[in-house]
């Protein structure tokens, strides 16, 4: 199974001003897109601004099939959870842990890790939360292939720094699609 961690780091947040947004947007596409032709299946925790990106590369690739995709999300959000979770059909909804955000996306966190035994991890941009789980998947899946697109910046960058991955594709490249054609 192949995890997928990304984000856009948000003013006033960790990691905001070193990213490159058009490259995240551009990874998450090229992602999906090669999972879908290779009908390689994944999961994701669904934050705002990458779900909406997610069904709308996926709802062009798999019509009416069940897609291979994973959806977590924590009932903490309530009506905030992006609209498009609704047109995703494998959604997990995690208890919230009473009024608590921080320990509630950490619950969701564990409970999408222990229900997904990951071979590969793929991080684009991101805030801290990433970085939290990429220590969380290392941590539960030591032999985990870690594909940290440090050039869309922001967490990325610092898990390729912090876990000494030395691969210039993954340092500098833009040519995602071509990147996960290889890697996937």
């Amino acid at each position: 199974m192949i995890f997928l961690s990304a984000s856009v780091p948000q003013p006033d947040r960790e990691f905001f001003g070193t990213e490159n947004v058009y490259a995240i947007k551009e990874a998450v596409i090229s992602f999906v897109r090669v999972c879908a032709e290779k009908k390689l299946p994944f999961y994701f925790g669904g934050h705002p601004a990458i779900t909406p990106l997610v069904w709308n590369v996926a709802k062009n690739y798999y019509e009416d099939k069940e897609p291979a995709i994973k959806i977590y999300q924590s009932r903490i959000f309530g009506d905030r959870i992006p609209k498009e979770v609704e047109h995703f059909k494998d959604v997990h909804l995690t208890d919230a842990v009473g009024d608590d955000i921080r320990q509630s996306v950490d619950r969701m966190r564990h409970v999408m890790f222990e229900d997904n035994p990951t071979d590969c991890a793929v991080f684009i941009g991101g805030m801290d939360g990433v970085v939290v789980e990429a220590r969380m998947i290392r941590e539960m899946y030591p032999d985990a292939r870690f594909l940290p697109l440090a050039s869309t910046g922001g967490a990325a960058k610092a898990i390729y720094e912090e876990f000494q991955i030395e691969d210039e594709r993954l340092k500098e490249g833009y040519a995602f699609y071509e990147l996960f054609q290889d890697f996937l």
